[in-house]
């Protein structure tokens, strides 16, 4: 007589405990389940992975897309303007002012008594410029001016007058001649006067009472350093 109960039969390995087939098929899908997702990880987060490596290595990930063509062409520091261009030369008015001369330099010390006054002036073409600082050890009368050549001295024009105790700038000639300052000690003491000019004077001329003026030595730079 057969009987109708269903009976789980089993499956026996060497050396394992009998596992029911039912709860062995349902291992085997949690394992394929498992298997799975494990993939999908690994396939997400792979590229991360990778790009963080080449990252710590010091290679940009997205650089690897230009062609090592691109990469030879692109320099370290850019440089501006158009080094490999044609040709370019100054032009009248340009911000670059070249010169067929080096610029000078001078220093000079003057000492005014009460009353007592000076003029220094240096000699410069249309459009050379000059630098300049002067300093006086107490405010005194100062008039900065021109002495255009070729014209009276009716031509003259002042561009800074007043009293002062130190100046500083940058000076462009607008037309040849002298240009430079006027000092005047109106105070009771002894004043004393330090100047420093550099640019593209070919000479300077001290005056103190003679019109003519007494020509002053002014030297070259000092040769650029290899």
């Amino acid at each position: 007589m057969t009987q109708n109960t269903s009976v789980a039969s089993t499956v026996t390995a060497t050396g394992r405990t009998s596992v029911p087939r039912a709860a062995w098929r349902a291992c085997r899908s949690l394992a394929q389940a498992c298997a799975a997702a494990a993939l999908a990880w690994t396939i997400a987060i792979g590229p991360i992975v990778a790009a963080s490596l080449l990252a710590a290595s010091g290679v940009a990930p997205l650089g690897l897309m230009v062609t090592a063509h691109a990469q030879q062409q692109q320099p370290l520091n850019p440089t501006g303007g158009q080094p490999g261009g044609p040709p370019v030369e100054p032009g009248p008015g340009d911000p670059l002012t070249p010169s067929d001369t080096t610029y000078k330099v001078d220093a000079i010390e003057f000492l005014l008594r009460p009353e007592q006054f000076v003029e220094y002036k240096f000699r410069l073409t249309t459009g050379a410029m000059m630098v300049f600082n002067w300093k006086a050890d107490f405010p005194i009368d100062v008039d900065f001016h021109t002495v255009p050549d070729g014209k009276p001295i009716s031509a003259s024009e002042t561009y800074l007058r007043g009293s002062k105790g130190q100046g500083q700038g940058v000076y462009r000639a607008p037309y040849p001649g002298l240009h430079g300052w006027y000092w005047k000690n109106t105070g009771t003491t002894n004043v004393r006067i330090l100047v420093n000019a550099s640019g593209f004077f070919t000479e300077a001329r001290m005056f103190s009472g003679d019109p003519v003026g007494e020509p002053m030595e002014v030297q070259d730079p000092p040769p650029p350093e290899y």
